[in-house]
């Protein structure tokens, strides 16, 4: 091959490049300069949003658009030339998925900023994050494919192989697969939402912070963190504490000694109820002679309180109040007595 050829190639080469890279610049500026202008005159913020995210993508993506195509003009044989070019396109491929990928991502948050918040349902906001990775996931699979497809690879062995593949992953990692599968369930039928407090099959109470894909993150009174796998929430009793709205029942017992008048300390105990101011009037605090034990008459109060977050409040201002008026009336709670005979030494040696 003479000189001259690689003089004129190389020189069309150089040409090509140049146009593209001036090309690439002008995108850049158009973005940076002039159409952000022209979006601000739209009613929407979307148009703003998808020209800040996309000119240094879209910038990079021609600027090896022209590298691929100058390189590919040269007249080379062998195997650089098939290595260079498949590196390059490699590049351009990335460039055109990471562009595709901001476009997403920029267009569901926008949604979730605008759109989702003023729906009467959170729904939508919480299933974003879900559908954001999935999209992302879609973008780069079309993309790995585009690539396989271009180095003439067969595409159904390569799918046979991930069936495969995702086969034996999907048995080694079943668990995690399990609290996937119940995180979607949890986010379409809802049995709680962040924010509400819930009391677990375990015991442990605490307020729902964030609903993932593998595990439930749960607030706990003591200001922790509670990670709890997605298919225990499913699969295990979940008392929601918010649901159907804030009020919840609390009860007081209290034991008064044998020989006290009821009648008296039942009232005593609803007027407690009642001094509080998150205590609600209706329905109304109730008191009742429940059982008697062995040491006391017992007693029981059932009150409701408007906010749940109020109870522990309330049910500790009632106790003070409770004990201070038994106290002035003279009526007694007794603590238990056990009353232990001692034989004769005597007896005890016959």
């Amino acid at each position: 091959m003479t000189i001259n050829v690689w003089l004129r190639e190389g020189f069309i080469s150089f040409v090509i490049f140049v146009i593209f890279w001036a090309i690439a610049k002008s995108s850049f500026y158009t973005l940076s300069e002039w159409i952000p202008k022209l979006a601000k005159k739209t009613k929407t913020e979307l148009d703003d949003r998808l020209v800040e995210v996309c000119k240094t993508p879209l910038y990079y993506l021609i600027l090896f658009i022209g590298l691929y195509i100058a390189f590919d003009n040269l007249p080379l044989r062998g195997g650089l030339k098939g290595s260079v070019n498949g590196t390059l396109f490699i590049l351009l491929t990335a460039s055109g998925i990471f562009l595709c990928i901001r476009i997403v991502q920029e267009a569901i948050s926008w949604y979730g900023d605008n759109i989702a918040i003023k729906t009467d349902t959170t729904l939508d906001e919480e299933l974003l994050p879900l559908f954001r990775k999935i999209a992302v996931i879609v973008v780069v699979l079309l993309g790995v494919i585009f690539i396989f497809k271009h180095f003439d690879q067969d595409i159904f062995t390569l799918v046979t192989a991930f069936g495969v593949g995702s086969l034996a992953v999907g048995l080694a990692a079943k668990d995690t697969i399990a609290n996937m599968i119940s995180g979607f369930i949890i986010m379409i039928d809802r049995p709680f939402r962040p924010g509400d407090r819930v009391q677990l099959a375990s015991g442990e109470i605490g307020d729902v912070e964030h609903i993932g894909i593998r595990s439930t993150k749960i607030k706990t009174y003591d200001n922790t963190i509670l990670v709890v796998p997605n298919s225990e929430m499913s699969n295990n009793k979940v008392i929601n504490i918010n649901y159907p709205d804030s009020k919840i029942k609390s009860r007081i017992e209290v034991g008064i000694a044998y020989g006290s008048d009821i009648e008296k300390a039942k009232r005593i105990m609803i007027e407690a109820a009642l001094s509080i101011p998150v205590v609600l009037n209706d329905p109304e605090p109730v008191a009742f002679f429940l059982s008697f034990g062995d040491s006391a008459l017992n007693l029981l109060l059932i009150f409701w309180v408007e906010n749940y977050r109020d109870r522990l409040v309330a049910i500790d201002m009632i106790n003070s109040i409770i004990n201070a008026r038994y106290n002035q009336e003279g009526i007694e709670i007794p603590f238990p007595i056990r009353t232990i005979y001692h034989g004769e030494s005597e007896g005890r040696k016959g």
